[in-house]
């Protein structure tokens, strides 16, 4: 669902629906588990998240959810905190702290967290309703949200050894048409192949060269879904040679053949 020209993002996500790429949250999210339970690892560190449990994020944490074919629903807020406050607010609150590098899991049995919990709830709620407030309300529970944040102590994780890391995930999104090899991933992020290796291992706990794969087919099933070209034309745009081989990958990623996948999607 999204608000009012994306003031505030509000997604649910499911087990079928949410990729297990490695994602930058692009902004400060809140992510609230409102059923079942989801492995992560957040910045090579893992996390499990239980009903009713939450996990806030500053923008350009690294994530990759950990599926275990259990069932699950997850609530996630995104939203720009300078579009919380004034101008002269926002240099004051927003500013200093825009640079950051957090992850906090918030659990309900946690005294401190649970008011937090409940105006996390209080925010979805009032997104939900159809009232002509709702905005208002949800922004005025976020900047309480942004208040508690601010005042918990930042990770040690380094800004350049995260940025080496966005970066060469960067490259692999930006070219999942083409031939990757090890050594174009490593030079991305500056790194020898092992450094390159170690890091995808620690962030993501995958190779490099096995991400590129679940990479090109995460494309590949959004492809079979919204088009109806034959697989064969889909294969060749996505850089395979072989149709078979497509085949092949992208079974041992989606359990399924690409017509069976969009047999199903219909």
């Amino acid at each position: 669902m999204k608000v009012e020209e994306n003031l505030i993002d509000i997604q649910e996500w499911t087990e079928t629906t949410i990729e297990t790429t490695i994602k930058v949250n692009p902004q400060f999210q809140i992510w609230l588990i409102t059923n079942g339970q989801l492995d992560l690892l957040v910045n090579g560190t893992r996390s499990r998240l239980r009903s009713g449990m939450a996990l806030i994020l500053d923008r350009g944490q690294i994530v990759k959810v950990e599926p275990k074919g259990e069932p699950f629903r997850l609530v996630v807020i995104s939203v720009e905190p300078f579009d919380l406050f004034s101008p002269s607010l926002a240099e004051l609150y927003v500013t200093p702290h825009a640079e950051t590098s957090r992850s906090k899991v918030l659990h309900p049995g946690e005294p401190g967290d649970k008011p937090v919990l409940d105006i996390i709830d209080k925010v979805i709620r009032s997104l939900k309703k159809k009232s002509s407030f709702a905005l208002l309300d949800a922004s005025l529970q976020l900047a309480v949200i942004w208040r508690y944040w601010i005042q918990q102590p930042q990770s040690r994780t380094k800004h350049h050894v995260q940025e080496r890391m966005r970066l060469m995930l960067a490259y692999i999104h930006d070219h999942d048409t083409m031939k990757l090899t090890l050594e174009d991933i490593a030079a991305t992020g500056g790194l020898s192949r092992a450094e390159c290796c170690r890091y995808f291992t620690k962030w993501g706990d995958t190779s490099p060269l096995a991400y590129v794969q679940n990479v090109r087919m995460h494309r590949a099933a959004r492809l079979v879904e919204e088009s109806k070209e034959p697989i064969a034309d889909l294969a060749h745009r996505l850089g395979y040679t072989s149709v078979s081989h497509f085949v092949q990958s992208f079974k041992k990623v989606h359990a399924v053949t690409p017509l069976a996948y969009r047999k199903r999607q219909t």
